[in-house]
């Protein structure tokens, strides 16, 4: 509670008595009594010692109220000469993994290890420790305090750092309202041993952290073991593109190289896949950058999964010079194409450029899968074999058909709509609810027309891959093609007419995707299925719409992963092998057996390997994107929104040592204060009824009596 409001009260209290004494003051009443001189006199001094017991005892009164208040106000008090009381020290050592750091011969872990045993060796026996590690999996290395400091020694000299992050700010904030609980007669004070990394000391929370520390008179002490020199380039994140490996087994990583504030020069980007060095590419970095590096690589093999890692050259930080990877490879890729030109056994008309495109000269190839059908066989087969759908000149659809394809689309999958000769296709586009309000009209040419494809003006994640492959045809025959107007504003653009006309629309529905070509499959329409423009774009489609839904098995340190596992159940438990070859049971459940299952328990950098009944699945694990900044917090930047807490800041153990010698504890006040309220209160009932006892006879009244008189 605020000191003020402590005195308001003690105010308060102190004026009960004063109040109850005014109230209850009573006039004297005349009573007729003989008219005897000495009585008067009697009277007279009576009168002047009652009024000095009043006010004496009303004082005391007073000052038992006060007494009482600050008695729960649980003040301590402080002198050079009075001895320190019983001590609560937290020590909370920092063991995330940028305290890896090698900082000339030891590490940033190990000097701050051996700050805190030097610490440890200046308590008292009576003196109680706990020790706190944030960046491990169980962060409380000794709780609750214990006063046995040899086994905290021990635990200290055997403790390793972790490979996790460290919110230092939310661990304060948590031990404080578990610690000052337990003990309100000692001294608490934490003890924070890092480097005082910025992402892990977030200022917003550390104001609530400061009302605590002051309200409570909890100690603060900011221990600095900063790296004297800090010349770092790690890899903080990567991408991988495709996520699965599809078919010819190429891929490109895109690796996210940052540097410290006192690294510069050359470094090189290794890509090692199954364990053989691929390639590697020489870069440049100058102090406090960011670059991206792209890479590519090829897969070879039938592995279900791809194993890698990038790798950069060795620096007093290692363990952000590797990034690893997993990426699955995929079997092949079922795609379904619906011919709806109503032909049934007379062959298929709308359909056998766009096997081709999918199958270049009939080639069965193990990446994509093409099946085709007419309109009534997929209306009556299941979709769940397929992960992309080309409706080429389809006829009107019902309500089932609708249904169908909203739920595919939904679910993740991707369908491609074409129109043909039917044209019921313009007027069931709007039927589906993302594409309600579009607009779309056939336009017939008078005679064919060579027409300029060009970018749109914000190019799509496909067309930038597709213009990266080959430009677009500057002159496509056109005879007849579908203008969208009133466009969506979730639909995006890929490709377009000179004229400014949209050639392939994309609607985003779900977790899938709705595509629409301004122009058909055949020659009817255009000359596009003829151009190799045709061949790249179905194939990228395809391979884009297949990969957007696979997610990489990577994981960081401490983090989680939503793992797909398809199996009739709910409650599931697997076994989890860490990279260091240690095995342990996770009992995982989801709210339903299609949704993924949120996987923990990623306790260091490595390849996890998670079973189950039979099926495993290998998990990249990396360490946390903050752990590779390695920018730290001044002194001043930590101390600004602590500035009403008592706040101790050290760089060296000297300076800490210089900190505990300045500084005094107390004792707690309360106990000596219950004390003189409980002596107040019985020397202000002794001394009310010594007051009030009769000291003698008035001399009036004693020379009266000597001279013969008789007191009737």
């Amino acid at each position: 509670m605020p000191l003020f409001l402590w005195s308001l009260l003690a105010g308060a209290a102190a004026s009960i008595p004063v109040a109850l004494h005014l109230l209850h003051r009573r006039k004297p009443k005349p009573v007729p009594f003989s008219s005897l001189r000495f009585l008067h006199e009697a009277i007279a001094k009576t009168r002047r010692s009652r009024h000095l017991t009043n006010v004496f005892t009303l004082l005391m009164r007073v000052l038992i109220m006060v007494l009482l208040v600050f008695a729960f106000k649980q003040d301590k008090v402080r002198f050079s000469w009075i001895p320190e009381g019983k001590r609560t020290v937290v020590i909370v050592l920092d063991a995330s993994a940028s305290m890896r750091y090698q900082d000339g011969e030891d590490t940033c872990f190990a000097r701050a290890s051996e700050w805190a045993l030097n610490l440890i060796r200046s308590l008292d026996e009576e003196d109680q420790v706990a020790v706190l590690m944030p960046g491990l999996p169980e962060p409380r290395l000794i709780f609750p305090p214990i006063s046995d400091h040899e086994t905290v020694n021990r635990a200290i000299q055997q403790a390793q750092p972790g490979y996790g992050a460290a919110d230092l700010v939310e661990l304060l904030n948590d031990m404080i309202g578990r610690l000052s609980e337990e003990d309100g007669t000692a001294a608490l004070e934490f003890h924070v041993f890092s480097d005082f990394q910025k992402a892990g000391w977030n200022d917003a929370e550390a104001e609530g952290l400061n009302e605590q520390l002051t309200d409570q008179e909890i100690l603060l002490f900011l221990n600095h073991v900063q790296p004297t020199v800090t010349a770092n380039a790690g890899l903080s994140k990567a991408f991988f593109y495709p996520p699965a490996i599809l078919g010819d087994g190429d891929f490109q990583a895109k690796a996210h190289v940052r540097s410290s504030a006192d690294y510069s020069g050359g470094n090189t980007l290794r890509l090692i896949v199954q364990s053989n060095e691929q390639k590697k590419k020489p870069f440049r970095l100058l102090p406090d950058q960011t670059v991206t590096e792209i890479i590519g690589g090829v897969a070879e093999g039938e592995a279900q999964y791809v194993l890698g890692q990038l790798e950069l050259d060795d620096d007093a930080f290692p363990v952000d010079n590797v990034f690893r990877f997993c990426l699955p490879r995929l079997p092949g890729i079922p795609v379904l194409l619906v011919d709806g030109s109503g032909r049934n056994n007379a062959g298929f008309r709308d359909t056998p450029f766009l096997k081709h495109a999918i199958q270049p000269k009939g080639k069965a190839r193990t990446l994509f899968l093409p099946r085709t059908v007419d309109w009534t066989t997929f209306k009556a087969g299941p979709l769940d074999d397929s992960r992309v759908l080309f409706l080429c000149n389809p006829p009107a659809w019902d309500e089932a058909a609708l249904e169908k394809l909203k739920t595919f689309v939904r679910d993740g999958g991707t369908v491609v709509l074409m129109p043909g000769q039917r044209e019921e296709l313009e007027a069931s586009i709007e039927q589906l609810p993302p594409l309600k309000g579009l607009q779309v009209r056939k336009e017939v040419l008078p005679q064919e027309k060579p027409m300029a494809i060009v970018p749109s003006e914000r190019p799509a994640e496909l067309e930038r891959k597709l213009l990266g492959i080959m430009p677009p045809p500057s002159a496509l025959v056109i005879r007849r093609r579908l203008i969208f107007t009133s466009v969506p504003a979730s639909a995006s653009m890929v490709f377009q007419y000179h004229d400014g006309g949209a050639f392939i629309l994309s609607v985003p529905f779900g977790q899938g995707t709705f595509w629409i070509t301004s122009v058909g499959a055949n020659r009817d329409w255009s000359e596009w299925p003829l151009t190799p423009f045709f061949v790249i774009i179905q194939q990228e489609l395809i391979k884009s719409s297949a990969s957007r839904n696979m997610i990489a098995l990577s994981a960081e340190v401490g983090g989680m992963l939503a793992l797909d596992w398809a199996e009739d159940a709910t409650e599931l438990d697997f076994r989890l092998r860490t990279p260091s070859g240690d095995e342990k049971t996770l009992s995982l459940s989801r709210p339903s057996r299609t949704k993924p299952v949120v996987v923990r328990g990623f306790d260091e950098p490595g390849f996890c390997h998670i079973q189950r009944n039979g099926k495993e699945r290998v998990i990249a694990v990396n360490l946390p994107e903050t752990e590779s900044g390695l920018t730290y917090a001044s002194p001043d930047e930590l101390g600004l929104p602590l500035r009403t807490a008592r706040l101790y800041q050290a760089d060296s153990w000297h300076e800490h040592q210089q900190n505990l010698v300045n500084l005094h504890h107390g004792r707690p006040l309360w106990p000596f204060l219950l004390c003189c309220a409980f002596v107040l209160a019985i020397s202000e009932e002794f001394f009310a009824n010594i007051r009030s006892r009769t000291s003698g006879l008035p001399d009036t009244l004693r020379q009266f009596l000597r001279r013969g008189g008789r007191a009737a």
